[in-house]
């Protein structure tokens, strides 16, 4: 395996250390990753609630946020529809549970058994049958125009809450919220998240700030005129800016630019007094700016600015290193008076936070990266997890040997979110939600003892899949020239077929396709490693499909059995317009830090705990490590003794270390005694109820075995 450890300059690792006070080792990750950008670097280094972006830069949220109020205000009855995986059945949770508290008639449904992805004809009749005036789409509905539009003729209005990729031409709902629509700032949200984002926009228009037109000021000296700055702020995302120097007396106040922006309304400042005298002395006496004073409220709301000038709150900031630009005094304002309204409305807005453990449960399930609010809204909902209060979550916990435990990415993505998927893959999603909504541990129980019979059934099918799969994916890959993978068979359970795709892309490296073929209809999954495969194969086959849609690297569709063999032929005729797989130069592994021997200490374990959380987009830190000695090494293993228990010595401290699948490398390729060159993770070990730290090997060399000619 070949070592790579990427140059960087030295220089910009320093500035990096200085800009936002963090040591070198840390500057050097973030360099060597291309975490280089204030706006990437600052949600690595902070996760504040106040950082997250603003729901209301999503398109249409007050147009869902003003529909889906007016419904609870009515009493109207409203039915939440998600889709049948750990994100949609998360998003479900959240939004029912959000609205249940707001005093709402709500109900929820998801698509169980053989149901398609997505509103059906059969979904619509069911709430019309049930009275519902609004239906609110979860995790899904962007692609169902046809099933909003039927919903409409009954009367029924729709709101699309949805983060998948949206059709050039959007459904007719009465709102269609999605963060990969143009203008709000990151795109790769789980359904859970956005669903997250409308209950905290539902509970913020429930405050006095909601739509209120708001129009924030500041004028300042410079040189030998008047500088004056305005924002307008519509639900705490700006709206209009203006910014003009004035020479003083030389243009009334009605004729400049800035009247007409002001209109009639009050402006709100910081220190009025003072702006006063320097609108004054611009526009001269009796200039008709209203102004309202935003100090006593930070004094209330606010204590640590309170009694500070614009200019001091500048100083004392540290977000100020986080932006592209130097920030001017009117971005302070901006930003003191969002943070007040935050929290001046925080009891308001706690409920939605305290919810984020659903986030994080839908953003790693559904394999979202961890980048951007992301990893806010995951390192927070990890926190709610530890402690977690709901009596379904912590029957699973207990039963994993997690309760009680520092639960991590890891646990969740290979613990716990199969689980709960099983549920949706068997067909049986509404067991997953109720476990997650269950009241008391009696009702719990018996509905996570089903979970994990329902895994047992899934893994066992998914085994049998594999055995159904293997062949006919290599010969696919041969008939279509090495550029991809299609299989179908009546023997594939529709609820794996995703599974399946993910582990044939894996193995084979090349787009995969899985299709499970019934009496009347064909479901399949696609999943790819590059972008842009699956949004062409959909448009390559979009007639043939009844319904489709999906990410930039996972989608699925459905069609008539009858149009199978016509798929079939038409995908590998045109199979020619899959990229070719990129050539790979044997298998590589990418160092984030080299650590001496004499730095190896258990203080390195902070830098870890900073840079977490790690999954998709944030993969765990690789560290290399030179000259350690293997002091100890035996076999373990459950069913065979497959792995290996080390300790390595890095000077006079000693590292336990697992080797996992590396039983075949002791002794040939090292043994006791000898020195070697490590790749290695370090996190904590919590087997038998302590915790300790541990390495964990990526890779290993000794000094015997050429190792350098390796790396």
């Amino acid at each position: 395996m070949k070592w790579i450890k990427t140059a960087i300059d030295p220089a910009q690792v320093r500035e990096m250390a200085r800009r936002y006070e963090i040591d070198l080792l840390t500057s050097t990750i973030l360099c060597r990753r291309g975490i280089t950008a204030p706006g990437q670097v600052r949600f690595f280094l902070q996760d504040e609630l106040r950082g997250l972006h603003n729901p209301f830069q999503m398109p249409a949220m007050a147009e869902a946020v003003e529909r889906i109020n007016a419904a609870v205000d009515s009493g109207e009855k409203i039915l939440i529809f998600g889709d049948r995986d750990v994100d949609g059945v998360t998003a479900t949770v959240l939004l029912f549970e959000a609205l249940r508290e707001m005093d709402a008639q709500v109900d929820w449904m998801l698509p169980e058994g053989e149901d398609s992805y997505g509103l059906s004809p059969a979904v619509i009749e069911r709430a019309v049958a049930a009275g519902i005036g609004l239906l609110v789409t979860v995790d899904c509905g962007v692609s169902n125009a046809a099933e909003i539009e039927l919903a409409g003729s009954f009367g029924i209005d729709t709101v699309v809450i949805d983060h998948h990729n949206p059709p050039p031409d959007l459904p007719p709902a009465a709102a269609v919220v999605n963060p990969k629509l143009p203008g709000y700032p990151f795109r790769d949200l789980c359904g859970c998240a956005v669903a997250s984002k409308v209950e905290w926009a539902l509970r913020f228009a429930r405050s006095v700030f909601y739509g209120a037109p708001l129009c924030l000021l500041n004028a300042r000296p410079a040189n030998e005129t008047i500088v004056v700055e305005a924002v307008r702020l519509c639900n705490l995302a700006q709206t209009g800016r203006i910014t003009e120097s004035f020479v003083p007396g030389l243009v009334p106040f009605e004729k400049t630019r800035l009247a007409a922006f002001l209109g009639a309304e009050e402006a709100l400042v910081l220190d009025a007094p003072a702006q006063a005298r320097l609108l004054e002395q611009a526009f001269g006496p009796g200039v008709g700016i209203g102004l309202s004073d935003i100090a006593p409220l930070i004094s209330q709301f606010l204590p640590g600015l309170a009694g500070r000038s614009l200019l001091r709150i500048q100083q004392s900031s540290r977000s100020a290193a986080f932006s592209e630009t130097p920030p001017t005094e009117m971005d302070t304002l901006v930003q003191t008076f969002v943070s007040l309204v935050l929290a001046r409305e925080e009891e308001r807005l706690a409920p939605a936070f305290a919810r984020l453990d659903l986030v994080t449960l839908g953003t790693l399930a559904d394999l979202m990266p961890l980048v951007d609010e992301n990893r806010t809204l995951v390192r927070r909902g990890l926190g709610i997890l530890r402690a977690s209060e709901r009596d379904g979550l912590r029957q699973l916990f207990r039963r994993k040997d997690l309760l009680g435990k520092r639960i991590t990415t890891s646990d969740i993505a290979w613990q716990v979110s199969p689980l709960l998927n099983s549920a949706g893959r068997m067909g049986e999603p509404g067991t997953a939600t109720r476990a997650l909504i269950a009241p008391s541990p009696a009702e719990a129980e018996p509905l996570v003892e089903q979970l994990f019979q329902l895994d047992g059934r899934r893994r066992s099918m998914g085994e049998n899949a594999w055995n159904i799969v293997r062949e006919k994916a290599q010969e696919s890959l041969e008939r279509s020239g090495g550029r991809c993978v299609m299989v179908h068979d009546e023997r594939i359970q529709r609820g794996i077929t995703g599974i399946i795709a993910s582990r044939l892309q894996v193995v084979f490296k090349v787009p995969s396709i899985v299709v499970s073929v019934g009496a009347d209809s064909a479901v399949g999954s696609i999943r790819s490693n590059r972008p842009h495969v699956i949004s062409d194969f959909f448009g390559r086959h979009r007639e043939e499909f009844q319904s489709f849609g999906g990410h930039d690297f996972a989608g699925g569709f459905s069609m008539g059995r009858d149009r199978l063999d016509g798929f079939v032929s038409s995908f590998f005729e045109h199979s020619e317009e899959f990229p070719l797989p990129e050539a790979v130069d044997g298998e590589s592994l990418t160092i984030d830090a080299e650590i001496p021997l004499a730095l190896l200490k258990p203080d390195l374990q902070k830098t870890v705990d900073l840079l977490e959380p790690f999954g998709e987009g944030n993969p765990p830190l690789a560290f290399l490590t030179r000259g350690m000695r293997v002091a100890n090494c035996e076999l373990i293993g459950k069913k065979d003794l497959a792995h290996l228990k080390l300790l390595l010595e890095a000077g006079p401290t000693r590292w336990p270390a697992v080797y996992w699948n590396a039983a075949a490398r002791f002794p040939g390729d090292f043994t006791i005694g000898d020195t070697v060159d490590v790749v290695y993770r370090l996190g904590r070990n919590t087997y038998g109820g302590g915790e300790n730290l541990q390495l964990t090997i990526v890779d290993m060399e000794s000094a015997r075995g050429g190792a350098s000619s390796r790396k």
